[in-house]
């Protein structure tokens, strides 16, 4: 079944090859959209380098009410190049009803004539948690956190990509991560839990993997048009007492279509993860997160295998009158997706499909970079999540 699964995303990415290449526009062609005319208000603009802070509240069901602070910046490691992106450094905390508190950096970086590219994810999560167990079944009893699910969970993360360009639109280079979890205040329930026992309640993981990548997007932080395909293998060392070791093989397929014109666009993704019997609990693959099934508990749904699919509908509205370089493009906008995904222990068993669905206002800050506001919907579960840029 794994070569099944290796296979459709073959296809898709070879299908794909021919339709997808375009020639990499040059920010003389690309929609002009960020002008003084347009511009955040609280934004310091230093010639090269833009700052846009931020706060407001958000609610998810994992935190509650949250009072969310932070910022983009964005800049160019290039000054003089015209076809270079700006990378970009999006940043949030936030401190929530619950007690949590939280901190997450975003940086997309990339050098000279982009042959080099640096990003990643850095955070940090002190809160309260609730742990349902292993599996589609457990995650479903209970349906909502109760007394049986409850813990207190520190975790921070470090992890990055840095990858080389070999060739047009091609390519490879290496990933870090470093992460580490403190569980304490268990309930009885999960005191028991097999998984628990076994990888214990501090579980400390690093690792060095490879990945490969072929990205034609006109933009990476917001596509109009364009294919990113990522096949990418960690291998982790766990200080977790029992199996200290194992891998985990990512496969991530993206689309997306300019239908009309440019800021109305389709896009799709398709994207697994699949990790071998040596994963902690920490570390399974879960669902819920603001990257995929928006509206769900991140780490309600977690097991070693994940697989889900999104198409989405994004829509920047036109102006009634032109700005002063004749843009009739706004800064507003909206998106819509309806999704679909699930884990289970491998992939013959993933007959069990959460359906998701959701809406979401985009505001342009800064030129094609977007705070956004989506609105997500699960089958017993609603989330609404405050963050920049695109979910993928």
């Amino acid at each position: 079944m794994n070569k099944t699964i290796l296979l459709v995303f073959g296809l898709l990415f070879l299908s794909n090859l021919v339709f997808a290449q375009r020639e990499d526009e040059n920010e003389e062609n690309m929609p002009l959209i960020y002008k003084k005319d347009s511009s955040v208000v609280g934004e310091v603009d230093l010639k090269n380098l833009r700052i846009t802070p931020f706060i407001a509240p958000s609610v998810s069901p994992e935190v509650g009410v949250m009072l969310v602070g932070g910022g983009l910046i964005s800049f160019k490691l290039d000054k003089k190049s015209k076809v270079l992106q700006r990378s970009s450094i999006p940043f949030s905390f936030g401190f929530s009803t619950n007690g949590s508190s939280n901190f997450n950096v975003r940086p997309s970086l990339f050098f000279k004539n982009d042959k080099n590219r640096l990003s990643g994810d850095l955070w940090m999560k002190d809160m309260p948690d609730n742990y349902w167990g292993v599996g589609y079944d457990a995650a479903r009893n209970p349906s909502k956190p109760d007394s049986t699910t409850s813990y207190k969970r520190n975790w921070w993360q470090v992890y990055l990509k840095y990858s080389h360009k070999f060739a047009k639109h091609i390519y490879a280079g290496v990933l870090f991560d470093y992460n580490q979890t403190k569980a304490t205040e268990l309930n009885p329930e999960m005191q028991n839990d097999q998984f628990v026992r076994q990888f214990g309640t501090f579980i400390r993981n690093w690792s060095v993997g490879l990945l490969f990548q072929y990205d034609s997007r006109d933009l990476t932080i917001n596509a109009y048009n364009g294919v990113f395909f990522e096949v990418s293998s960690n291998f982790y060392s766990s200080e977790a007492f029992k199996k200290p070791t194992y891998q985990i093989l990512i496969i991530d397929y993206r689309q997306y279509e300019t239908i009309g014109r440019p800021g109305r666009t389709l896009a799709w993704q398709i994207k697994t993860r699949i990790a071998n019997d040596g994963v902690p609990w920490t570390e399974m693959s879960q669902l819920g997160t603001p990257f995929d099934l928006r509206g769900y508990r991140w780490g309600r749904y977690r097991d070693k295998d994940m697989l889900f699919g999104i198409l989405e509908y994004r829509h920047m509205f036109m102006r009634k009158t032109p700005r002063k370089d004749g843009n009739m493009m706004s800064r507003f906008g909206f998106v819509t997706w309806l999704a679909a995904g699930t884990v289970a222990n491998n992939f013959t068993e993933m007959t069990n499909w959460l359906p998701n669905a959701g809406i979401g206002m985009r505001i342009e800050i800064q030129k094609r970079m977007n705070a956004r506001l989506d609105f997500g919907i699960g089958d017993d579960t609603t989330a609404f999540y405050i963050s920049f840029n695109e979910a993928f």
